[in-house]
């Protein structure tokens, strides 16, 4: 199987949140979550364009990074990380596995937004009527920060 359709027959496994089928071929071709798309995406980049219900999401993100994918990945240098991507997709159960393995946030969120933990402060503030969202995306960060969101 060449590289480009393994990546699509991952593409799919991850579209139908497959994570056990992802985590076979991942032992097939170990070297996949290094590969990138035609638009330098990679896997776990990939992942954030699909569609945001997916619960499995999480399990997919950690399957991806157990076997090796960079959680701080970009497509280029103007792209976001993906703890941004899944922030602003209010998937926090995918962030909280960014943040387990390394996820840096320090890192810019995007060119004109600050960092990531500057875009988390700011979510709290525009997500406020929302109190158990708000809630946990707090308690996530303090938890990484070791100190609180104002």
């Amino acid at each position: 199987m060449s590289e480009e359709r393994t990546f699509r027959t991952a593409v799919t496994l991850m579209s139908d949140g497959d994570y056990h089928g992802l985590r076979v071929l991942l032992i097939q071709h170990p070297k996949l979550v290094h590969w990138r798309d035609s638009s330098n995406a990679t896997l776990l980049l990939k992942s954030f364009e699909l569609t945001e219900n997916n619960p499995n999401q999480a399990k997919l993100a950690r399957v991806l990074l157990v076997a090796g994918s960079n959680v701080n990945a970009r497509r280029n240098h103007q792209s976001p990380v993906p703890l941004f991507s899944a922030l602003r997709s209010k998937q926090l159960d995918v962030a909280k596995t960014l943040l387990e393995f390394g996820a840096n946030l320090r890192a810019p969120a995007h060119p004109s937004a600050g960092t990531v933990l500057d875009y988390a402060i700011e979510l709290c503030r525009e997500k406020s009527k929302d109190k158990v969202f708000t809630t946990k995306l707090s308690g996530l960060i303090n938890a990484y920060t070791g100190g609180k969101l104002s």
